[in-house]
């Protein structure tokens, strides 16, 4: 019986057989392990890309609240996920942030046999709220359809700044016609219709109007300067400092009371303001009383504040008018702002004081006890010639109307409009630009989401 189990154990014949055999379910276990690996390593690939575009599709919804946020994310993540596998989302949202993980096993073959019952997979993704775009074209208006309206042949130009609705309805911003807008993003809370480069987008958060907070300066004495065109004749009988109509330039100072035929209140004479003006003249700071027309040539407004006293701002007749460090306080319902077509205005804002800033400013505080249905007034800026506005054009409870019949706002580098709604018309290019530090401007208000970039 020894010597049989010593010969047993001597013969080497079949041992790799033997030892393959016990190997073998190890080898693949091995080998179909690195199968399910590679598969778990393809999942968590398109996990990750399904948690990246749930997320920023939540944190760019700003039609909806933190919790809608989390169930939107999940919603989003379960419609572009592909897999079979079943995972457990933990969504956390935030102010401007959205973060959600994702854990699941991703199943194995073989190797269950030997008690392992999978691969586990976590994931993670985070996405942020930008919010450094200027909007230099915002419609205030809450509801209503048409609140920006692009339309004629005219090419909006915006490259450096976003264009905003308030309004829900989901045609608030449209493109109609043959017109094009293109900007560096546009943005509406209700919705928008037509072509636009960029895409426009919805669901977007209402902007609060930045200058809700400024106080506009108080009118004082009536500016009584008559009919600029009669002046010499009067001159002598006005307490003011006017040169002789045919000099180089002239000079109204602020003067109250009866300084000047013409009358203190305004009015107006064949639909011009009574306060009107001629060629080579200088209007100073103060309160015109029923507004002021501008139909002359070499038109200047001294630095300081303008104020419209019930009564509109015209520019006419290929007016040339140039205002620097001014500010034009429209206070009243009748207070709008005209331009006519071939003026040739150049209107630069203050860069400091209570308005600084501003190159247009609605006071709506004289409007405060009126039941109103907005907009209250239009306020026209029509270009056959050339117009420039660098500064802020705020009009809070008025239509602005921006009509260019050759190229409007080309040389100036800082142009911001903020409305009750706006209508962009024409048949040329109207560009905005927002490079308030080469144009010496506090910087332009308000910023605007432009969409989100992942964090994680």
């Amino acid at each position: 019986m020894s010597s049989i189990w010593k010969k047993y154990l001597s013969n080497t014949r079949g041992h790799f057989a033997v030892q393959f055999a016990l190997l073998g379910l190890p080898l693949i276990v091995a080998t179909t392990f690195v199968t399910d690996y590679s598969k778990a390593d393809a999942e968590r690939v398109n996990v990750k890309a399904a948690l990246d575009a749930a997320v920023i599709a939540a944190v760019n919804n700003n039609a909806l609240t933190l919790s809608q946020k989390e169930a939107y994310a999940e919603k989003h993540f379960i419609e572009n996920y592909e897999g079979d596998i079943q995972f457990r989302l933990s969504p956390n949202a935030q102010e401007g942030r959205v973060e959600m993980s994702a854990f699941g096993v991703s199943p194995v073959t073989v190797a269950e046999t030997l008690g392992i019952e999978g691969i586990e997979l976590f994931e993670k993704s985070a996405a942020e709220q930008t919010s450094e775009n200027v909007v230099c074209a915002l419609s205030l208006a809450p509801e209503g359809e048409d609140r920006i309206m692009f339309r004629g042949t005219t090419t909006f130009s915006a490259p450096t700044c976003s264009v905003h609705t308030n309004s829900d309805d989901i045609r608030a911003m449209r493109v109609v016609g043959n017109a094009s807008a293109a900007a560096k993003n546009f943005c509406a809370v209700g919705g928008a219709t037509g072509q636009y480069q960029p895409y426009a987008k919805g669901d977007c958060a209402p902007l609060s109007d930045p200058y809700a907070q400024m106080q506009a300066p108080e009118p004082g004495l009536c500016i009584n300067i008559g009919n600029i065109r009669d002046i010499r004749n009067i001159a002598n009988n006005a307490a003011s400092t006017v040169d002789e109509l045919d000099g180089p330039r002239q000079t109204v100072a602020s003067i109250g009371g009866d300084g000047i035929d013409g009358g203190g209140s305004g009015g107006t004479i064949d639909g011009v303001v009574e306060n009107l003006t001629g060629s080579n003249v200088t209007l100073q700071p103060g309160t015109y009383c029923g507004g002021l027309t501008i139909d002359g040539e070499n038109v200047r407004f001294a630095p300081g504040n303008h104020i419209m006293l019930d009564g509109p701002l015209i520019f006419r007749n290929d007016a040339q008018a140039v205002a620097e460090d001014a500010t034009f306080v429209m206070n009243g319902l009748n207070s709008v702002l005209q331009v006519q077509s071939g003026s040739d205005v150049d209107i630069k804002a203050p860069n400091r004081g209570n308005l600084a800033g501003m190159a247009f400013f609605q006071d709506v505080q004289p409007q405060m006890g009126v039941a109103g249905n907005f907009p209250n007034g239009m306020n026209s800026l029509s270009s056959g010639g050339s117009l420039n506005v660098t500064g802020t054009v705020y009009f809070p409870t008025q239509t602005v109307s921006v009509v260019s019949d050759s190229v409007f706002g080309s040389q100036a580098p800082a142009t911001s409009f903020i409305a009750y709604d706006l209508k962009f018309a024409g048949n040329s290019e109207i560009r905005v630009a927002v490079d308030h530090q080469r144009a010496g401007l506090p910087p332009i208000m308000p910023r605007t989401e432009d969409g989100a970039r992942l964090v994680q």
